[in-house]
Formats: structure tokens, sequence, C-alpha cells
């Protein structure tokens, strides 16, 4: 079963996925910055060597975040020691972002567990582990790969919202360890992987690079096959994309309809 009709042959879809990463390098987030200001257009001045105090020394600089290491969370051994862990535990990662946590839904050993980075916001703000737009287009993409909503289990890897809708890289070990405990506990048959963050988090690829194959995620003393693929949010934005989403939805053993 398709998801779509024949793709538009232009533009081509890796140029689109370009332009998709592109979007927060145009914003400057991916820069560095300096202590203090610089004229961007001034020639560039290099002291010589012979100028240097014979002293001097070169000192690394050591990020903040690196010098004070994250702790390790204590996992709760049963499920439903979990779920009570994840509701009420103050000391969370995601303590600080927001009070509204994202519970995941769906029952145990499913055909299909679906992940995401962070939670989203519906149009009155309310937060959901996929607003109804996209849920309704998830919802889609599972049928089409023979799953119903009662075989799929939802999940994202943070409970709460972050500020900038972004994770900072000195959490991803802490959220990827409480994750892979979870996929333990909930034992699915396949995993499907939504977005560029979750790709980055749980196999340290980009999207790009994490769809060209399927994946594996051990957990426990287990491994399951996984994919990733675009997130409904971008695949309503970009339609296009649909087509090269079905391909990743087809590298997962279709599952029965039974």
């Amino acid at each position: 079963m398709n998801l779509i009709s024949a793709p538009t042959p232009n533009p081509s879809p890796e140029s689109m996925i370009a332009s998709l990463q592109d979007w927060w390098s145009l914003a400057g987030v991916d820069l560095d910055y300096a202590d203090r200001p610089a004229a961007l257009l001034a020639p560039a001045t290099i002291a010589p060597v012979q100028d240097l105090p014979q002293t001097a020394t070169v000192t690394e600089r050591v990020p903040e975040e690196a010098r004070t290491p994250v702790q390790a969370e204590p996992l709760p051994a049963t499920y439903p020691e979990f779920l009570d862990w994840l509701a009420n535990d103050r000391k969370l990662v995601e303590s600080g972002w927001s009070k509204q946590r994202v519970m995941p839904q769906g029952d145990l050993e499913p055909e299909i567990m679906v992940i995401s980075a962070l939670p989203e916001k519906n149009r009155n703000g309310d937060v959901h582990l996929f607003n109804p737009d996209n849920r309704k287009l998830l919802e889609k993409m599972l049928t089409a790969i023979g799953c119903d909503s009662g075989q799929s289990y939802l999940a994202n890897i943070a409970l709460s919202l972050s500020y900038d809708g972004r994770i900072d890289e000195q959490h991803w070990p802490v959220l990827k360890n409480r994750l892979l405990h979870h996929i333990g506990l909930v034992r699915p048959h396949r995993i499907i992987c939504f977005g560029d963050l979750a790709a980055k988090i749980i196999f340290g690829q980009d999207l790009l690079t994490a769809r060209k194959n399927k994946q594996f995620i051990n957990h426990s003393s287990s491994q399951t096959e996984a994919i990733v693929t675009f997130h409904p949010r971008i695949l309503i934005e970009r339609p296009l994309f649909k087509a090269e989403a079905w391909k990743d939805l087809q590298m997962l053993t279709r599952i029965s309809a039974s």
C-alpha cells in the first residue's frame, strides 16, 4: 500500500533534505562565538612568533558542561515502577524544562514502537506525544505497513518539551541509556525512529546517514530491528518526502494482519 502518488522529479529529495538541515545553520546556532566583538571586514593581524612572551602557554578551553558530568539515572527494574518514576521523579534531565511531562502510550510487546525526540504542542499549547495532525499521519503510516494503533507503542526520548526544541548534547548519553532500558521493558518487535535528533541520540548518526540501512538497537540481552525516517511534521511540511519515507518503512518486515 503506497502512501502517495508518484513524486515530482524536481527538486530532488537530496536537495530538499539539505535545505532542511540548513535551517539551523541560517539561524546561526551552529556557529562558534568570541568573548569580544571583532570587525569582520578588518584585515587579519598575525603576531610574529618572536614577539610572543617566552612563558606563554596554550590552554585548551574546556566547556562548562564537560567539567560537570551528568549523573546516570537510577532505572527501576519493572515497567510499572519505571512509569511511576518517569511521572514523579524530580531529578530527571527534563525537570528544569517544563512541568508538563508526556507519558508513553501503548501495550507491552507491541509490533511497532515509535520513538521521537521530544513531545509536541498543539494549536492550543497543550503538549502531546504527537500533535493531532502529526498523529493522524502517523496512524496512516502504521496502517500502510499493516500495523493498527492497537499494535503500536508511542514514546518520546525526553518527557518534556525543551525551551528551544533542542536537547543539549551533554544529556544524550543519559537519555539514550534510559531509552534502551525503556525498550527492554516494552519488548517491541520492531522500532521506528522519527527525526534527525532521535537518530543522533540513538545511533550517533544524522538522519541522512541513518536512513541508508536498517538499524539494530541493542538493549538488555536483545537486539531489535529499527529504521529511521522523517518525522510526520516534516512530511506534512514537505509532501515530496513522503515517497522517501515510504521507502524507509518498506525496510521493515511486513507485519501480518492477524
